[in-house]
């Protein structure tokens, strides 16, 4: 007999898999397919949570818009808070105070510009046909634009209907201003005590999170993010704050020295429309250049108004705010854009003035969280390398 026969049969089925690869067995094959299914089965609920979520924010809208607005209220407050606290102040007292502050400061605000807001809302009509004659002048001008002067002609002349649209709308409108008062202060009273709660609260949450945490490694790494988010998030806030008031102050000075009236309120109208990025900033303009149009005769000087105002703007957006805030905080105005659009579209104008802050507070989120760091580079203007 050979030598291949005297081996034992285990040797001899080595051999012929040695000589044949294709005898052995592939036990990775069908993994491939199985992880495809699975890659796909996440995407698919990736994107079926995020319907599930869109649609709880716009149905519930009534209840999650001021549950928003007060966790970002009080993130701009708790440095106030934590301020208290070193002064031996008990966190609850110091909560109270705080609140009882800001709501003070708020309703001065208001009765200061309540008045002179309610004038100009009343001159809103006179001001927009101000403005029409002002644009039926420059139209007058093109050979080319005859019908378009024609309907501004129309719009603008004392017996047309308009001033009976206006009229006849005015009660309405006004009805409507009070007839929801009461659910406008039912939701600012939930606000204030959701604030109150929220900062007396303090650390709890974070507590029940580190509780909720396996091992004593994970739990450290529980705090950590959580602090880290926390601290980053009211840096943030109170920064934007910050920047705000100060292009707000800007406003109210340059409009004092046009000798526009009521320079404060258009000041108060910027401060507030600036968390809303670049929306908000074209919108005041848009409003203090009927404003110009209303209060001056000459067209140079009605165009100063609106002219300061960006100008103003745009040291804040291209110098001030890239400067303090830094490259590692700053969103691409693409996502920003988009954002503010579904914001808007599922919560109004309470929801264009929170998608900024939203925004950036969930890039933050993102940038603490592994699993999102791709979110976070794609919704901001730095890379991944930028961040080491």
């Amino acid at each position: 007999m050979s030598a291949v026969a005297d081996r034992p049969t285990g040797e001899l089925d080595q051999v012929e898999k040695k000589r044949d690869p294709a005898m052995i067995p592939t036990v990775s094959r069908p993994a491939k397919p199985v992880a495809v299914r699975l890659a796909t089965i996440a995407r698919s609920l990736v994107v079926i949570a995020l319907i599930a979520a869109l649609a709880a924010s716009y149905l519930a809208r009534d209840i999650l818009a001021p549950i928003m607005f007060s966790l970002l209220l009080s993130l701009l407050l708790s440095p106030l808070v934590l301020l208290l606290q070193r002064a031996r102040l008990p966190r609850t007292l110091a909560s109270g105070l705080v609140v009882l502050f800001f709501v003070v400061v708020a309703v001065g605000a208001i009765v200061a510009l309540a008045q002179p807001a309610r004038d100009w809302i009343g001159k809103g009509p006179s001001a927009i046909q101000s403005v029409q004659e002002r644009m039926r002048e420059i139209r007058t001008t093109f050979v080319q634009a005859t019908r378009a002067t024609q309907t501004i002609e129309d719009l603008t002349h004392p017996g047309d209907n308009s001033n009976q649209v206006v009229v006849k709308d005015s009660p309405n409108m006004l009805t409507g201003i009070l007839s929801s008062t009461p659910r406008v202060l039912e939701a600012v009273a939930a606000v204030i005590l959701l604030v109150f709660f929220f900062l007396s609260s303090g650390d709890n949450f974070l507590r029940r999170l580190v509780e909720i945490a396996p091992g004593m490694p994970e739990k450290r790494v529980v705090v950590s993010i959580a602090r880290d988010i926390q601290r980053e998030m009211s840096r943030y806030l109170l920064t934007i704050t910050a920047i705000n008031f100060g292009l707000g102050c800007a406003t109210a000075i340059a409009m004092a020295m046009l000798q526009i009236p009521n320079a404060i309120l258009w000041g108060a109208m910027a401060f507030l429309l600036n968390f809303a990025p670049y929306v908000g900033a074209a919108i005041t303009g848009l409003i203090l250049g009927i404003v110009g149009f209303s209060t001056f005769n000459a067209m140079g000087h009605a165009l100063v108004v609106p002219g300061v105002f960006f100008l103003l703007a745009f040291i804040e957006g291209q110098l001030v705010t890239p400067t303090v805030i830094g490259r590692r905080l700053s969103l691409n105005p693409v996502v920003v854009f988009v954002w503010l659009l579904l914001w808007g579209w599922l919560w109004g104008i309470l929801g264009v003035l929170l998608a900024g802050p939203l925004l950036a507070c969930f890039r933050i989120v993102c940038q603490h969280t592994e699993a999102l760091r791709p979110i976070y580079v794609l919704i901001g203007e730095a890379r991944l390398d930028d961040e080491s």
